[in-house]
């Protein structure tokens, strides 16, 4: 059995959408960059002030993603209270127990849909959209494996950290 308090603070929640979003933002960007550069080249002009405005619009662009991404976590992290509060989670064998300070829930190994452990959360997906965050910040350092046992012996898709 591994017992675990945590409480996701809007940095903690905001880094990881960050760090979870950041690859998708490159090849957006990098691909708009391109779709406008191969646009340009086809045009068959030799004006350079298009290309710097192409440049200039794909910054401000860029830059009008980052901070709607910002605002789109904002609201959904202080949207929802649940996130908010003091999470104890209780990982045995046969469930899971997460007790916050206004609800409780109980999950079977065989209601979960998978497990993800990346280097700093532990995130237990009820279904393909629906997740629970875990920060292992809270863990101590023999808690890490001992969740990781009781995963796998939980027969539940998992993709786990062998570190």
């Amino acid at each position: 059995m591994v017992t675990v308090k945590t409480q996701i603070t809007f940095r903690d929640f905001l880094l990881f959408h960050l760090k979870n979003s950041l690859i998708r933002f490159m090849v957006f960007s990098l691909i708009t960059l391109f779709v406008f550069i191969a646009n340009f080249y086809n045009a068959e002009r030799d004006d350079h002030e298009m290309y710097r405005q192409i440049i200039i619009w794909w910054f401000i662009f860029s830059i009008f993603l980052v901070i709607r991404s910002y605002f789109s976590v904002k609201k959904a992290f202080f949207s929802n209270k649940n996130v908010q509060e003091t999470i104890i989670y209780t990982f045995t064998d046969e469930k899971i127990c997460i007790e916050g300070e206004t609800f409780d829930s109980d999950l079977t190994w065989a209601d979960v849909y998978k497990v993800k452990e990346n280097k700093d959360w532990f995130l237990i997906y009820q279904s393909a959209q629906v997740m629970s965050m875990v920060p292992k910040k809270y863990f101590t350092r023999e808690q890490i494996p001992q969740l990781r046992n009781i995963i796998k012996a939980g027969h539940v898709k998992a993709r786990l950290r062998k570190d």
